[in-house]
């Protein structure tokens, strides 16, 4: 037998093996994951946050101390989250108080156009809505609440993730040498800025689409407009699915509300779209860069999988989290090919796309000073 056949043999089974052990590992950690979800979520939560509020701190800190400046980013961090958690709780509860008039609402105008359009009967007990979505409303305050209960865990870990922050560029030059230290640290500052960036990007198109999802509801007239607003700020961390989700409810409940009457329909049918469409498609890619950008299958993935871990707080967190670990590949050699591959069609269209590559390559003074304080 040859012995390049031999080899060739060897090294097939080898990648073989290579595979399944990787396969096997990652349902191993999903598993862990899985039942030390109460450890682990508030830590990937807390992790993401630091990344956003990083840039914060720094900023401060060029002003007053920095302990000070992480208590400061802090203390507005637990006023935000109380005026959110606030304001969920009590327009979820108005919407459950109200859920059986509009379920009324729904039934009545469905017979009308049964008996207008000469339908068949069963559609009135096929389009009943009432016990699904009350108990899929139940379900996800329920989870909001629980993971409310966490927030503390998780503040306390953001508080010495920024305080220990400007630590590990010291502690990298003391651990490794020159060339290594150089090399690393360079990698390390990139990576952190990506993602920074991102996150920063991501929750700031969010607001601004919640903002304008409740402005345009409010001038429609549309009941819960604050309530939907918020939602499309959550529902904006799921790519496609979640801003589909929030079109197609936005436009039932407007037609609950306001039919016969077809002008605020038409405007709910019309603005909703196009809002997602301007921020979505437009905006979002024009700042965050075509490098950025996932494949829908690996977005779908990504969903059931962290939605399998952690139920619907992994599905707001699966496309950050994803994301991240898309990053962090593309900067690290060995791991580049499985960037490439959980990467959508913009990305591959422009792979060398100047914008991101002068992020990879290039930091600024700011930002190394930033993190040198």
């Amino acid at each position: 037998m040859p012995r390049s056949f031999v080899l060739s043999s060897i090294y097939m089974n080898t990648k073989l093996i290579t595979v399944f052990l990787g396969i096997l590992t990652l349902i191993a950690m999903g598993a862990v994951l899985h039942i030390l979800k109460t450890l682990f979520l508030p830590l990937v939560v807390a992790i993401l946050l630091s990344f956003i509020l990083a840039p914060l701190v720094s900023r401060f800190n060029r002003k007053i101390p920095r302990i000070l400046a992480v208590l400061l980013v802090i203390f507005i961090l637990m006023i935000g989250l109380y005026v959110i958690g606030w304001f969920f709780y009590t327009s979820i509860t108005s919407f459950i108080a109200v859920l059986g008039y509009y379920q009324d609402r729904f039934n009545i105008i469905v017979r009308e156009i049964i008996s207008r359009y000469d339908l068949p009967q069963d559609l009135t007990e096929v389009l009943q809505i009432s016990n699904g979505l009350r108990s899929g409303i139940y379900s996800f305050s329920i989870s909001f609440v629980s993971f409310a209960g966490q927030l503390i865990i998780v503040v306390f870990f953001v508080v010495f993730m920024l305080l220990e922050n400007p630590l590990s560029e010291k502690k990298m030059k003391m651990a490794f040498k020159l060339g290594t230290r150089d090399r690393m640290g360079k990698i390390i500052r990139t990576i952190n800025r990506q993602i920074t960036r991102y996150l920063s990007v991501k929750l700031g198109i969010s607001a601004a689409t919640g903002l304008l999802v409740g402005t345009a509801l409010y001038f429609i007239g549309l009941d819960f407009y604050l309530m939907w607003g918020f939602l499309a700020i959550l529902f904006n961390f799921i790519p496609n699915i979640g801003s589909t989700f929030i079109m197609i409810a936005t436009i039932l409940m407007s037609f609950i509300q306001f039919y016969p009457e077809w002008n605020p329909i038409l405007a709910t049918l019309i603005i909703m779209p196009l809002i997602q469409m301007v921020l979505g498609n437009f905006l979002d890619p024009k700042l965050q860069g075509n490098q950025l950008d996932l494949s829908p299958v690996i977005i779908l993935v990504s969903l059931v999988f962290w939605g399998w871990i952690w139920g619907i707080a992994g599905m707001f967190l699966a496309v950050p989290l994803t994301e991240t670990i898309k990053i962090i590949c593309a900067n690290i050699d060995p791991l580049k090919p499985i960037s490439v591959l959980i990467s959508g069609g913009r990305a591959l269209a422009d792979p060398e796309d100047p914008k991101g590559a002068e992020d990879t390559e290039n930091t600024t003074e700011e930002e190394d000073s930033a993190s040198d304080e």
